[in-house]
């Protein structure tokens, strides 16, 4: 049997990274083993629903070259793939259970609508279902037991004399994630269901009616939580959890990938470093953790700043240009190949470029409080006249004014390099003095610090 993964999120805000996480190993598994890897939208919930989710969970994947083989708007015969569009279905299958007496319905009471009646002689409860306002629930046999086998867990046992009859059909005709949940898998022959530890809870119910239907289950395996270093869940209300918020920061999509597939699964060797067509050659399910993944930013940060360090020159130029387009410069100003090299190796995420070029285009506050603290003015006159005999520039000469600086003036360490700083980038600490007026060019470096004398 060909295999066949699904994603099926809820379209009701943005992607979290967990949901980034249940997408990609989907992806993965399917993809290993030649199968098909299938996006189910599942708005059953209609109250919940955000405009444009959808299309933001389709661009989502796109984007981090997720590319499902079917979905909404991609169609084979086992479609549609929104939930909203197969309540036809639905009602064909919710009918063979009540047929069988495998679930009943419920009628609410016309004097107080708070009050549900059973019914359970099948032919008046089918022909009132079409006049009367109903809901449907499964039967649930609770003097038994019920056992489901989990790829990563093994064999788990569920007392039913816990579990309710639960609703399968609500007032407004829309089924339950329950019910459509088992229908569509089995419908659109999932061999793999691949999701977050959350919903070991509904196994039984899901169980239940694979049982009712007398259709054999897929292969379920639950991923561990996402947890924060101190171990509680990782969740929407404790900040940033959403896939946007970490491209907006300037974190790279192959990184993030990277990242979330190390959350629980790892390879049989100490990589970290693996890009998407790597991870589906070692992907396995053998190797996924039952206890929680904790979601370490400061890792995160790490890999990130290991794929900036990558990014060709060419690419992250072009990266460079957007960001001094978005800062309302022009991108010929300086060497921005220079400016590049310097970047790329010192910046976290993208979102740090422009505060660590800013001084290249932007004269700098002078921290004057903090300059007077040092003797400056001798030293920028050097500096002003020994730059002004250069006709071109190289480290051996920069090498020259620093030693003549020590040398005449008597002035080292912190000293020399703090007021320099501090004159041409308004900071005491960043690139060294070759590196900085090498992109600033002599002439501009002489005016800085002619600028920073004239300040004070």
């Amino acid at each position: 049997m060909k295999v066949r993964t699904r994603f099926a999120p809820s379209p009701t805000g943005f992607l979290h990274v967990g949901g980034l996480r249940t997408a990609l190993y989907n992806y993965l598994f399917a993809k290993k083993n030649n199968g098909e890897f299938i996006l189910r939208i599942e708005d059953t919930d209609q109250n919940r629903i955000t405009k444009s989710a959808t299309e933001n969970l389709i661009t989502i994947l796109s984007d981090f070259q997720l590319n499902y083989d079917f979905g909404p708007n991609i169609l084979d015969q086992y479609g549609p793939y929104i939930q909203s569009k197969r309540l036809t279905i639905y009602e064909k299958y919710y009918l063979k259970l009540i047929k069988n007496k495998k679930a009943y319905v419920c009628f609410v009471d016309k004097k107080n609508t708070n009050l549900l009646i059973p019914e359970y002689d099948v032919n008046q409860a089918l022909s009132r279902i079409t006049k009367e306002s109903f809901l449907i629930k499964l039967k649930v046999n609770q003097k038994k037991t019920i056992t489901v086998c989990d790829e990563i867990r093994g064999k788990i046992t569920f007392d039913l004399n816990l579990i309710e009859d639960p609703i399968i059909i609500k007032s407004d005709g829309f089924p339950t994630y329950h019910f459509a949940n088992v229908v569509d898998d089995h419908l659109m022959k999932i061999t793999h269901v691949i999701r977050g530890e959350e919903w070991i809870s509904s196994l039984p119910k899901h169980a239940i009616l694979y049982e009712a239907f007398g259709w054999s289950s897929p292969k379920f395996i639950h991923l561990p939580l996402l947890l924060n270093p101190d171990k509680s869940k990782l969740s929407k209300r404790q900040g940033d959890v959403a896939v946007d918020e970490f491209i907006k920061q300037g974190y790279l999509k192959n990184a993030l990938i990277n990242f979330v597939a190390l959350l629980g699964w790892h390879p049989d060797n100490d990589d970290e470093i693996i890009s998407l067509n790597q991870l589906i050659k070692l992907f396995s399910l053998n190797r996924i953790n039952k206890s929680g993944a904790v979601f370490d930013k400061e890792k995160l940060n790490w890999m990130n700043r290991e794929y900036i360090k990558k990014i060709s020159s060419q690419d992250f130029k072009a990266i460079l240009k957007k960001t001094l387009s978005k800062n309302q410069h022009d991108i010929d100003e300086l060497n921005i190949i220079k400016i590049a090299k310097y970047c790329k190796n010192r910046i976290t995420r993208l979102d740090q470029i422009w505060d660590e070029i800013a001084f290249f285009y932007e004269y700098p506050k002078i921290q004057k409080d903090l300059l007077l603290t040092f003797e400056y003015k001798d030293l920028f006159s050097l500096w002003i006249k020994e730059l002004g005999k250069l006709s071109s520039l190289n480290k051996k000469n920069i090498d020259f004014i620093i030693i003549k600086s020590e040398i005449t003036l008597h002035i080292i360490g912190k000293n020399l390099f703090f007021p320099l700083r501090l004159a041409l980038t308004g900071k005491t600490h960043g690139p060294n003095l070759f590196s900085l007026i090498n992109i600033l060019g002599i002439q501009n470096t002489i005016t800085r610090l002619k600028q920073a004398s004239n300040e004070l």
